[in-house]
């Protein structure tokens, strides 16, 4: 919703542009912050009792979103949604791990959530970007608010009331840190992150201004790129159930090309629109199979940090948002918006350096053992 309506709360707000990519970084830092201290903290309660908890405070949140009268009301609003969606994301995937039986069973569960975020941004994005053009952005924020509140009828209803506890202290759960192949996670993450967000902060304005496409065209490219994004969440499911950090490796190679050539086909709306479509489709692969890594270390050596573990991924994905956002905002201010690419480029190297370690590594453990 802020997203793709940036450029709209940023003039009801009284802000420039690239003065409103505070909205994103401010839930971008809470939500990094609040996930692993909720999650270390609620370690003990039950699982269904915290999830429908969460649903409540982020319906509250968003409703305020949709009401605030001024810029740091709905910043406070903003805060309150980032400060719960984080844990109810690594909630889902603990209860599908929990669920399944088998690894293909694990990989395609956690792969589903991705693709119910992923179902979103396709109806959610789009029709929120045409709501907010049709009338007013802040009734965006109440369509959130009635799925919300339907989405808290289903979980009531789908959630199983005796999930599962393995209670223990911050302690005992921070350990998880420790491990060299969870830091790496942790980095790629990031960085993961930071390779898509260096550009899509400002999607709406590079579709509406660089490529040249009307207001409405730009809610059927949004629709466009989030079709894309639900098939590649099916296919990051499909890679994860097999080494999928391995089989990663060519797609994060294909990403650097692609952003190597950003601000050449940004030139034309055609190849610039073909760009964004690869790119989307080929970042949106790292979810789960880095989902899955990180749960399976953790059931094997830390399982009394599975929670916490669920909820890393969540965290510095957002953390990358956070940080790609800032140096999206200064690329921004120094060389205009077909530049973001090099702004993308930069964290996509990192990454991948980081994800031919993480392989390295992990093939010399498998051969020790």
């Amino acid at each position: 919703m802020v997203v793709g309506n940036l450029s709209l709360i940023a003039h009801t707000y009284h802000q420039t542009l690239s003065q409103s990519a505070s909205i994103v970084s401010v839930f971008a830092w809470t939500y990094a912050i609040a996930t692993p201290l909720l999650a270390l903290s609620t370690n003990r309660f039950n699982k269904r009792s915290l999830f429908l908890t969460l649903l409540a405070v982020f319906l509250a949140g968003t409703l305020l979103s949709a009401f605030a009268p001024s810029l740091p009301i709905f910043l406070f609003s903003r805060v309150m949604t980032a400060s719960v969606a984080g844990l109810m994301e690594s909630l889902m995937s603990v209860i599908a791990y929990q669920l399944a039986t088998t690894d293909q069973q694990r990989s395609m569960l956690v792969a589903w959530i991705y693709t119910g975020f992923s179902i979103a941004s396709v109806v959610g994005n789009p029709l929120g970007t045409f709501i907010a053009n049709l009338w007013r952005w802040q009734d965006a924020f109440i369509m959130v608010a009635i799925i919300t509140v339907l989405a808290t009828v289903v979980a009531t209803n789908l959630i199983p009331k005796d999930l599962v506890n393995e209670p223990a202290s911050f302690k005992e759960q921070l350990v998880l840190f420790s491990d060299r192949r969870i830091q790496l996670a942790i980095v790629f993450a990031i960085c993961s992150a930071g390779m898509i967000f260096g550009y899509y902060t400002y999607i709406r304005s590079l579709i509406h201004q660089t490529l040249g496409f009307s207001l409405t065209a730009l809610s059927l490219v949004l629709l466009l790129l989030g079709v894309l994004d639900v098939f590649a969440n099916r296919l990051s499911g499909r890679l994860a159930a097999k080494n999928g950090i391995k089989r990663l490796r060519p797609f994060y190679v294909l990403d650097l090309v692609l952003l190597a050539l950003f601000q050449f086909s940004m030139q034309n709306a055609w190849t610039g629109l073909l760009r964004l479509c690869a790119l989307v489709f080929f970042f949106a692969l790292f979810g789960s199979p880095i989902q899955i890594f990180v749960l399976d270390v953790t059931s094997h050596d830390y399982p009394q940090a599975t929670t916490l573990a669920s909820t890393l991924n969540a965290i510095f994905y957002n953390v990358g948002v956070a940080v790609s956002s800032f140096t999206a905002t200064q690329t921004l201010k120094v060389a205009g918006l077909p530049a973001l690419g090099w702004n993308s480029l930069v964290y996509c190297a990192v990454a991948l350096l980081v994800l031919l370690t993480l392989v390295r590594m992990t093939d010399r453990e498998a051969m020790r053992g």
